[in-house]
């Protein structure tokens, strides 16, 4: 009997205890059940703020859910915007776990009142789990969003709850959160908003867009004295801080959303994934302004030169920073493509990637004294049969040159020759090594025309090897990002410091550039040194000025994006322009002044201690002898310092000049064009005696290819001889083209198709050569 009275009892109790610990087990259940994952880390509901260097606002990317927020932490809450939005919300939001039942009856009452639903009695936890989760409008949904508010309340703290609250909530205008809000409607951070302003943000979430101020200001005020006067009950606000704030006139900002250099934003979001809630970026708000300042105010010139599309970018030498960046001259010019970023198009560059021709001939141990023949040359290209012959922009050919004035005055005869010593497969290596990501075939695929611009290139990458340049032959990949840093210690070494000191030199010296450039104020002469190179493409399509000071590197190009030529434009005339005023703008925002003219002693790039300043004759390119009449000076490698000059000799007769062999024929038919005080030239040997009739130019089977860089009238072909005596009759196909003498030649247009050359003597004799043009 006992026994059966204990277990009767302790089977109630079994089942009192079970009784009572459902209903706790089910609180402790709802109460301190797990979140679901990645709750509190709602990375759509932020969007993305891009500034520039000194926190001015390009752009602010919206959230995933189409809004504008910025995030605000449970310190950073200010105590105005706290008061405002618990009176506006949630009264009771310290006093209860999460769910508050006084107003969830209250609700109830309402609701049923009403005869539906009017009212929701959720509380500000409630309110941040609705905007997390997306629950739906159904009990189920109101009773889920009930459990996750108890367990948000006691996973997290109020002040951090109530911070979720306002970077989550709803302000109309695209803007979730506070920050966003305050600075949208009112131009600044909610830490400087007034109670007046606080409680006008705290009475929109509820309505946000029926209270939108720019459209309804007069039912947003309302909702705004309504919050504070509860604020006034609550003891948030006293009378007379009520009164001030309820007088208080509001003045709203004008609706705006920044754009600015949207180019280099799109590129940025792009290269960034998944980035960071604020991108401080490198550009210059200022400067990209004078940027877009230089090209509005070119922008008649460049219309008549059919031009209307410009890309510039700016890179500070020192960091590699990105400074102003512009794709197409007007983002918003659909007409003429203007959303395409110019700056990362590849397009051909012209004579702008002949720096780096030289200065790979400059590592192999060419000076910038060294002698190049400007003359007629035939080039073996890898097409078996087929010599490449370069011609000169201007269809002129000058003889000796020295390199120095090769590169300054842009000719191409000679950057060929230069590149035929230094090599294709080096000079294409070192372009690579340089940046270039667009050089991707084999060096016979480029060939010869490397140097003159065949391949194409981004903007990006030729001004980024420019800048490499003016760092003294460090290369460093430019960036976009203040975080990203910079500096010497992530360079790698592309030239020595000898040879970027030469090519700084060479492209910032204006007398050497002048015979082809001219001087007195030309877009190129800028009131401190500027090492400048030009560049004009196949068929005038691209017009580019690249440079660079000590400071900065400026990079231009000026064209179309549907390629139609420009109209009679290079790329001194057509980009030239814009590279002066960008970079006088440039220099002032960067060191706040000009820099120091030459003969202060200021130089771009610092010659290296291995050189010295050493007179030579402006010729030979050799240490200045007697009967040298002109005299340069040059810098030098001490150790390899070049003989004295042998082109020069005095005789009976005075000052005599003794050409090298491979400036005979150049020398003998253009007298005009040897420099002043230099009497008939001499050779070094003479030509050959044989009394035949000897076509030497054009060599019998040469294939020629014409040339989509230069104007069809200086495709020409030079018909030279050699006869005893009288004079040369020149056919074509059969059809007379002229006489001239022996000593002379004459000039055919080249015609694409085979033709047969012949010619004849007075005597009779006659010779034949066949040739193509492709």
């Amino acid at each position: 009997m006992r026994e059966r009275w204990l277990r009767r009892g302790f089977r109630r109790a079994a089942i009192w205890t079970a009784a009572c610990a459902l209903p706790v087990g089910l609180w402790l259940w709802v109460r301190c059940g797990p979140l679901p994952p990645g709750l509190l880390e709602p990375s759509d509901h932020q969007s993305v703020l891009v500034t520039d260097r000194h926190g001015r606002v390009l752009y602010e990317a919206l959230s995933a859910r189409e809004m504008r927020s910025r995030w605000l932490h449970g310190d950073q809450l200010p105590p105005h915007l706290m008061n405002a939005t618990i009176a506006a919300e949630d009264s009771r939001f310290y006093r209860h776990p999460g769910v508050d039942p006084v107003a969830l009856l209250r609700a109830m009452w309402s609701n049923l009142r009403a005869g539906r639903i009017v009212s929701g009695g959720s509380t500000i936890t409630q309110q941040v789990v609705k905007q997390l989760t997306d629950r739906r409008r159904t009990i189920g949904g109101k009773l889920r969003e009930i459990v996750l508010a108890l367990r948000l309340e006691h996973s997290v703290t109020k002040p951090q709850i109530l911070a979720l609250y306002l970077n989550l909530a709803p302000y109309g205008n695209q803007y979730a959160g506070v920050d966003a809000a305050s600075r949208g409607y009112f131009g600044t951070a909610p830490e400087n908003l007034t109670p007046a302003q606080a409680a006008l943000l705290a009475g929109l979430p509820q309505r946000p867009s029926v209270l939108d101020p720019y459209r309804n200001l007069e039912g947003a005020v309302e909702r705004q004295r309504w919050v504070l006067g509860r604020m006034r009950v609550l003891r948030f606000l006293d009378d007379d801080a009520y009164d001030e704030a309820r007088h208080e006139r509001l003045a709203l900002k004008s609706a705006d959303a920044s754009f600015e250099a949207p180019h280099f934003v799109q590129m940025l979001l792009a290269d960034a994934g998944q980035p960071a809630r604020h991108l401080r970026t490198t550009l210059d708000l200022d400067l990209q302004h004078d940027v877009h300042g230089v090209i509005a105010a070119k922008r008649r010139y460049l219309s008549s030169k059919g031009a209307y599309n410009v890309a510039v970018l700016v890179i500070g030498n020192a960091t590699g920073d990105v400074l102003a960046w512009e794709g197409s001259g007007d983002y918003f010019d659909a007409a003429h493509s203007g959303a395409i970023d110019g700056v990362m198009t590849p397009r051909q560059p012209g004579s702008a990637l002949k720096p780096f021709t030289y200065a790979a001939a400059f590592e192999l141990g060419m000076t910038p004294a060294s002698v190049l023949a400007d003359v007629p040359s035939h080039f073996q290209t890898a097409e078996k049969g087929v010599s490449y012959s370069p011609r000169n922009y201007d269809g002129v050919f000058r003889g000796p040159m020295r390199a120095r004035v090769a590169l300054a005055g842009s000719q191409n005869v000679p950057a060929v020759r230069t590149l035929a010593y230094a090599g294709v497969p080096r000079t294409l290596e070192l372009l690579r090594r340089a940046g270039f990501s667009t050089l991707g075939k084999s060096a016979d695929f480029y060939g010869y025309g490397l140097t003159l611009g065949d391949a194409e290139v981004p903007l990006f990458e030729l001004t980024a090897a420019y800048s490499a340049l003016a760092r003294g032959g460090l290369y460093l990949r430019p960036h976009w990002l203040l975080s990203q840093g910079g500096g010497r210690d992530s360079t790698r070494r592309l030239v020595s410091p000898r040879t970027a000191f030469w090519i700084a030199d060479i492209l910032a010296d204006a007398r050497a550039r002048a015979y082809s450039f001219g001087r007195r104020g030309g877009s190129l002469e800028l009131p401190f040194p500027v090492a400048v190179k030009t560049g004009t493409s196949q068929g005038y399509t691209d017009n580019w000025t690249l440079g660079y000071t000590r400071e900065v590197t400026v990079g231009v190009w000026v064209g179309n994006f549907d390629r139609r030529p420009l109209r009679t434009t290079s790329g001194v005339m057509g980009a030239g322009p814009i590279f002066r005023d960008v970079m006088m703008a440039a220099e002032l925002r960067v060191m706040g002044r000009y820099p120091a003219a030459a003969s202060d002693g200021y130089a771009i790039v610092e010659p290296s201690d291995d050189l010295r300043r050493v007179r030579i004759c402006a010729l030979s390119g050799m240490k200045i002898g007697m009967s040298c009449p002109s005299v340069e000076r040059e810098w030098l490698p001490g150790d390899r310092l070049p003989p004295v000059c042998t082109w020069h000799v005095q005789s009976d007769e005075g000052s005599e000049t003794l050409w090298p062999v491979e400036f005979a024929a150049w020398a003998a038919d253009r007298p005009r064009d040897r420099p002043a005080g230099i009497r008939p030239a001499k050779l070094r040997t003479s030509p050959s005696a044989s009394s035949d009739l000897l076509i030497e130019n054009p060599p019998d089977g040469a294939i020629y290819l014409i040339d989509p860089t230069l104007r069809t009238e200086y495709q020409s072909l030079e018909l030279r001889a050699h006869a005893r005596a009288g004079a040369i009759t020149w056919k074509v196909d059969g059809i007379l083209l002229g006489q001239a003498p022996p000593d002379r030649n004459v000039l055919w247009p080249l015609v694409r198709g085979t033709h047969t050359i012949e010619a004849t003597d007075t005597e009779g004799r006659s010779a034949s050569a066949g040739i193509r043009v492709k």
